[in-house]
């Protein structure tokens, strides 16, 4: 569905507010609420581990569910059943009492965050805007806002009320709420589609077939980057608290780290689309996979406040250009044409990516520390890193399909 007009910014303003949400109270709030939940049930941390894997695959292996839902129902419904899902999923961590309903509820919200996260957004974005990098950007920025702000709520949630369950409750109501905006918003009522006043033709979907651009080396390349970013990521989020708790920092201290690199991820992902306008992508996801490589190996020292402040800027800058620097690689190289099914079939095949929390926990649970999970995640970083610098543009096939001019925005 393309929407055009002022209506195109209402959806975009809908759909970064659910994705505030969703970096807030899932795989960003989840590291941190962990320590608390462990310490209050008992469970041992290969258990905490393995429920963000479980919420890393339930998210990649229903990644195709958004391109086959918005294809048979359209994005507005799509967007409420996502929000029935993910009220479930925080209705159960809310009330979890066994580490059977803490893994019931992060498959749950796996889902949740398939269905009304960033396949179905960075689709409706592309299609509707014609500077899409920048929108895209602003999506993404939303969304490291929200990274910012899940640690200090769980913070505050404990410091205030001395309960984990009440912010996932909270999240439970919220994420319903704006997932019901974002459907009223993206209804399919044909007179809401365009102004005339501003109104614009359609941008044509030009690229590869879909079939085409998967026989490519270079799209695997970018599943593979987008990989290593979501396994870093998740692992990071997942352990990074406790560890720079068990090497010197105060919970508070270690969450404020945490605030600070989604801060600093947040003004990344605003520069990286704005950036995407002038760079090419490649080089943007580069400079991103190197800040991150950086800064996961700056984690490794621990608590001192210097290494800390390179992990900080590291992990910051490259989880703000990853998300938006991979999404607009995987439209300069294969183009809209079908990039829904493109972008879902990344999703599907990063749910590798949550293999990282599983082992991490296992690994911290045998060895007493963290520092050889993070070692792990720089050397598939530095990997990827080197695979795009070798990486030259795919050979196009014969029924690719050309962009035509359209006029400016």
């Amino acid at each position: 569905m393309v929407f055009d007009g002022r209506l195109k910014y209402l959806v975009l303003a809908a759909l970064s507010l659910l994705f505030f949400v969703l970096n807030a109270c899932t795989f960003n709030g989840l590291g941190v609420v962990l320590p608390y939940m462990v310490e209050e049930l008992g469970w041992a941390w290969a258990v905490a581990g393995l429920g963000f894997t479980f919420l890393g695959v339930a998210c990649g292996l229903s990644s195709l569910a958004p391109a086959i839902a918005i294809r048979r129902i359209g994005v507005a419904k799509t967007m409420l059943l996502g929000g029935v899902i993910l009220l479930i999923g925080f209705s159960c961590m809310a009330m979890a009492q066994t580490a059977y309903s803490y893994f019931i509820g992060t498959i749950f919200l796996g889902i949740g965050f398939s269905l009304c996260g960033t396949t179905t957004a960075v689709n409706v974005i592309s299609h509707s805007f014609q500077r899409a990098s920048t929108a895209i950007g602003i999506y993404f920025t939303a969304g490291g806002l929200g990274a910012v702000a899940g640690p200090l709520i769980v913070y505050a949630t404990q410091e205030i009320a001395g309960d984990w369950r009440y912010y996932w409750a909270g999240a439970a109501v919220s994420s319903m709420l704006l997932s019901i905006f974002a459907a009223i918003v993206t209804r399919n009522r044909s007179d809401l589609l365009t102004d005339d006043k501003t109104a614009r033709p359609a941008a044509p979907q030009a690229g590869w077939l879909a079939r085409d651009a998967l026989r490519t080396v270079q799209y695997y390349i970018v599943v593979g980057a987008y990989t290593a970013f979501l396994l870093i990521n998740t692992t990071v989020h997942g352990f990074a608290v406790q560890h720079l708790a068990e090497t010197g920092l105060t919970m508070g201290g270690a969450a404020t780290a945490m605030s600070a690199i989604a801060l600093i991820s947040a003004a990344g992902s605003m520069g990286a689309g704005v950036a995407g306008e002038k760079l090419g992508a490649r080089e943007l996801t580069m400079i991103s996979l190197g800040a991150t490589v950086v800064g996961v190996l700056a984690l490794v020292a621990g608590g001192s406040w210097l290494a800390v402040a390179v992990a900080i800027i590291g992990l910051g800058i490259g989880f703000g250009f990853s998300y938006v620097s991979t999404a607009n690689l995987l439209l300069d190289l294969f183009g809209k044409r079908s990039n829904l099914e493109l972008y879902s079939t990344m999703s599907l095949i990063s749910t590798a990516a949550a293999v990282g929390p599983a082992l991490g926990g296992m690994i911290r649970d045998d060895t007493g520390s963290f520092s050889l999970v993070f070692i792990g995640c720089a050397a598939l970083g530095f990997i990827f890193l080197v695979a795009l610098f070798g990486m030259r543009p795919p050979q196009e096939p014969a029924d690719i399909v050309d962009a035509q001019p359209v006029p400016a925005e």
